[in-house]
């Protein structure tokens, strides 16, 4: 089975390569032939066959590779400039009409390689050409003084490759800028969607929750009138309390996010205590280490903000746990205008294949979906900031948090 696709890039060479093939040993048969022209057709014959043995080599290859890397793209293309030019070589040389094909491997290395190897291509052909006009036969030279012509087809060649190279890289340069940003633009708005449909779901669970506990307090106090001596009412009337109140966040949270706009400021102590605070309560067992370096920096505030900040944290927290360590790192600083901030745990890490997948889309693993740091990283981008989060050398993760400083906030 041959992995790669017609449509990948060493998919549309090799298939390029076997037309070319195709066309030389016709063009061989039919100079030789049918018109006669003072072609070696042995050699040429071995040179065909030659490139045909090198095709098959290559379609073996590159058999379970979707994609040729770059440097395999560019071994191919002057491996097609090499062929050509033996070929050339023995039916005219730079006499040859078809001399112009050298132009071909350059385009192509123009629209799908590297600069760099763009142009050891366009050298390369430009080092073929040479050799196949010094090394023209003198009965080519003399015949009606063709050396000037000649010389200004070399010269002529020397120019187009220049051409080809500058305008095709430009062009080609743009369309991956372009395609860069459509890219952009289809992830960026697919992740909106995948928000609103989870922002539609926690608002419709809000809107019924809310019933069944406003049911369950009137069904308390009835209860609790009943039989006030019970030592339990308190608990269950502190739960319900905590209910309500959540219910009461999601709602102003829901609010604020259909505004849009992003005007009050927090300061980046206050944010440090406030998750200091939330981490001692739930996670009494973990030690929460904090290195600020800075006490007026302020940001943007959010009301998702803290809760995003706390979901990496807690995430941290699961890992020290399951790692059976018990200490969570963050330093804070401020510079050049933004707020970093790094979550530092040491546990077991995640898997690489994960890492650029977790806080930009749904992940699947033994711990759920990813959909915490999806969202908390949703609520970053909002307030023009991003998160990263990569395995550090020897055990644990480092959660990289960065947030633009409010306008008016000074670098300490």
């Amino acid at each position: 089975m041959i992995a790669f696709s017609p449509n990948s890039a060493i998919g549309r060479l090799l298939l390029l390569r076997t037309i070319a093939i195709v066309v030389q040993l016709l063009m061989v048969l039919l100079g030789t032939f049918f018109y006669s022209k003072n072609i070696d057709i042995l050699p040429a014959l071995s040179v065909i066959s030659l490139e045909s043995l090198f095709q098959l080599a290559s379609v073996y290859a590159y058999r379970k590779t979707h994609e040729a890397a770059h440097l395999g793209m560019l071994l191919q293309l002057l491996a097609d400039i090499v062929f050509l030019t033996m070929l050339l070589s023995l039916s005219g040389g730079a006499s040859n009409a078809f001399v112009s094909l050298l132009l071909l491997p350059i385009m192509i290395a123009a629209v799908i390689l590297p600069r760099y190897y763009v142009l050891i291509t366009a050298f390369s052909a430009i080092v073929s050409y040479c050799y196949l006009f010094f090394t023209l036969p003198d009965q080519h030279l003399n015949h009606m003084d063709m050396h000037q012509h000649f010389l200004g087809m070399l010269v002529n060649f020397v120019f187009s490759v220049f051409a080809v190279v500058l305008v095709v890289m430009v062009l080609a340069k743009q369309l991956q800028i372009r395609e860069k940003k459509l890219a952009q633009v289809r992830e960026t708005q697919l992740k909106n969607e995948q928000m609103m449909a989870l922002g539609a779901a926690a608002a419709q669970a809000t809107h019924q929750l809310a019933t069944p506990i406003a049911t369950l307090h009137l069904l308390f106090e009835e209860v609790q009138e009943s039989n006030p001596d019970l030592l339990v009412w308190d608990d269950i009337a502190l739960a319900l309390e905590q209910c309500k109140a959540q219910l009461n966040s999601f709602r102003t949270q829901a609010d604020y996010l259909k505004s849009t706009k992003v005007e009050n400021v927090i300061p980046i102590e206050d944010i440090l205590q406030e998750l200091n605070t939330l981490i001692v309560l739930q996670y009494p067992e973990q030690q929460l280490v904090i290195n600020n370096n800075h006490h007026d920096a302020v940001v943007l505030f959010d009301p998702m903000l803290i809760p995003a900040l706390l979901y990496i944290i807690a995430n941290a927290a699961r890992a020290n746990d399951q790692a059976g360590d018990d200490k969570i790192t963050i330093h804070s600083s401020v510079k050049s205008q933004k707020w970093y901030l790094n979550i530092i745990d040491n546990g077991a890490g995640i898997e690489p294949q994960q890492l650029l997948k977790l806080g930009h889309e749904m992940v699947q693993s033994d711990h759920g979906l990813g959909m915490a740091l999806l969202l908390s990283n949703a609520t970053l981008e909002r307030l023009h900031g991003h998160m990263t989060i990569e395995n550090n050398q020897h055990r644990g993760t480092t959660t990289r948090v960065v947030l633009p400083l409010a306008k008016g906030s000074k670098n300490t």
